[in-house]
C-alpha cells in the first residue's frame, strides 16, 4: 500500500481541500477519493498523480494546505 495526497479537487466553497488516501496505486486512490466525494454530493473530480505517493519509510513532510490563497 502507498500513501497518496490530493489537494486539487472541488470541495465546499470557500474552504480549501486536502485528502490523504491509502491505496495500492494512484488510480485506485483516485477512485476511492472520487467515490467518497460523490457520497457527500461533490463532483468527484480529483485527479491523483503517481508522483504524489509518499514514502512512509522516509522521514519527511507533505504540506497539504498552509492557509495561503
Amino acid at each position: 500500500m502507498k500513501i497518496y495526497t490530493c489537494s486539487n479537487f472541488t470541495g465546499f466553497y470557500p474552504v480549501g481541500v486536502a485528502a490523504v488516501i491509502v491505496a495500492e496505486c494512484a488510480s485506485a486512490a483516485e477512485h476511492l477519493l472520487n467515490v467518497a466525494l460523490q457520497a457527500v454530493g461533490l463532483p468527484g473530480d480529483a485527479q491523483i498523480d503517481e508522483g504524489s505517493a509518499v514514502d512512509a519509510g522516509v522521514p519527511g513532510i507533505v504540506m497539504l494546505k498552509n492557509g495561503d490563497y
